[in-house]
């Protein structure tokens, strides 16, 4: 149906609607609309017209998004070919078994780009289709069972035994995005499996001076460590942070009962700047915590 049909139809129905449905059904129509225009510009001949469409389209769940990238991945634009294949990927669960072939073929000729964000997007892609996992841009827990991948900037888990898959961390007022998502790296870089339970640290940015770690744990769901949380067992108000030196958490290492982390910061005392930088221990039960080592130096 073409826009000015759908808008025809609105108003021929809205005076029977209440004006809360009528308010939905405008949203709908819109969204609709949008993402028709935006389908539509994905062949237009203007390279940044085609990649801001593509930009546009992102987030959307529209089922015929897979089938609109599939000429996108012989495109001329690099970031047009790699945000196709992100696209693709992130999209797999409505990609009907008979196609995937068409899908990985298509993909598989971008696999030895000369660029790695491409490449990495095309191995993802990949991997999710065929139900593989492998390469680094996957991180898999050691019974097999959970296998995370980078999906809007967030750890994505899915659930091997039944197909099902977890956004982790979604909230558009508190932001976070893996390490690893700034250029479409590696996972390696930033998911921290345990050698034995199925326990993961993620290693986060809140923004471009400021990271942190988040805590996933089976049967416990996602703890998303603050600021805070790391400052309360030393004793420092936030107040006295030095927030433009940057707030900076590095996962260490697994204990025998939890996880030793290194945070550094700075400490405004009077007129005077103190770094501080400390290994602490997180203990998953309980939620508490320990302090291993404390270090405090002048700039």
């Amino acid at each position: 149906m073409k826009s000015r049909d759908r808008w025809g139809v609105f108003v021929a129905v809205a005076i029977f609607l209440s004006p809360f449905a009528t308010i939905r059904m405008m949203a709908q129509v819109e969204a609709e609309t949008s993402v028709d225009e935006q389908l539509s510009l994905l062949k237009d001949a203007d390279m940044d017209v085609r990649i801001e469409a593509l930009r546009a389209l992102q987030v959307s769940l529209d089922p015929r998004l897979p089938e609109a990238m599939l000429p996108l991945l012989s495109d001329e634009g690099n970031s047009i070919r790699r945000l196709a294949a992100r696209a693709i990927g992130s999209r797999w669960w409505q990609i009907s078994r008979d196609r995937v072939e068409v899908f990985v073929a298509a993909l598989a000729k971008n696999r030895d780009s000369e660029r790695d964000d491409e490449k990495n997007m095309v191995h993802r892609a990949i991997g999710l289709l065929s139900r593989k996992y492998d390469g680094d841009m996957f991180a898999r827990s050691a019974n097999g069972r959970w296998v995370v991948y980078e999906r809007r900037g967030l750890p994505c888990l899915i659930d091997t035994t039944n197909g099902s898959e977890e956004l982790l961390g979604w909230d558009e007022n508190e932001p976070g995005w893996l390490t690893s998502a700034w250029g479409n790296g590696a996972l390696a870089e930033s998911v921290n499996w345990h050698p034995k339970a199925e326990l993961c640290v993620f290693e986060m940015l809140l923004h471009r001076k400021a990271s942190t770690l988040w805590v996933w744990r089976h049967g416990k769901g996602l703890r998303r460590m603050a600021p805070g949380d790391f400052l309360k067992p030393l004793g420092v108000p936030e107040e006295k942070i030095s927030w433009p030196g940057g707030f900076f958490t590095e996962f260490i290492g697994w204990t025998e009962s939890g996880i030793e982390i290194e945070v550094f910061f700075g400490v405004e005392e009077g007129t005077d700047l103190k770094d501080h930088t400390v290994r602490l221990e997180w203990l998953p039960e309980g939620d508490g915590w320990r302090v291993l080592s404390r270090k405090v130096e002048n700039p």
